[in-house]
């Protein structure tokens, strides 16, 4: 059976990367979720929540296998901006313009995709191809 333990790959607690673990999902996407329903919903009550489940957790054991090893990307190719619409859109497999399609629709009718795209654009780390690697 699967456990729940705060994650190796910790920004502060380590819980994003314990869910991230758990729920087979890159950290990295847990984490952009939290930070924007903090800043839509209230900030403080994320908080205490946050707080409250990184001391409800424990610790992984020293022999944790974490199995988590998909990680979502900004990427170089195919990007129009910086690249997070094409991140999101190799991350779950889909078309790059049904995910910019989605950004510009909670763009427009909720107000929210501007914020989720800065969000993201702070989070994800951008992908690097062999070749962009020189000596």
């Amino acid at each position: 059976m699967k456990k729940l333990y705060l994650g190796r790959d910790k920004k502060l607690c380590g819980l994003c990367a314990g869910l991230g673990n758990y729920l087979n999902l890159d950290p990295t996407l847990i984490r952009i979720v939290i930070t924007f329903t903090s800043l839509a919903t209230a900030i403080f009550p994320m908080i205490v929540i946050y707080l409250v489940m990184s001391l409800a957790m424990p610790q992984a054991p020293d022999d944790y296998v974490e199995t988590n090893t998909g990680r979502i990307l900004t990427r170089g190719c195919d990007k129009k901006i910086s690249g997070v619409c094409s991140g999101y859109a190799e991350y779950f497999g889909v078309d790059v313009t049904v995910v910019r399609l989605i950004f510009a629709l909670l763009l427009l009718f909720i107000g929210g995709g501007f914020w989720l795209y800065i969000i993201s654009l702070l989070f994800m780390p951008t992908f690097h191809t062999p070749e962009s690697f020189t000596r």
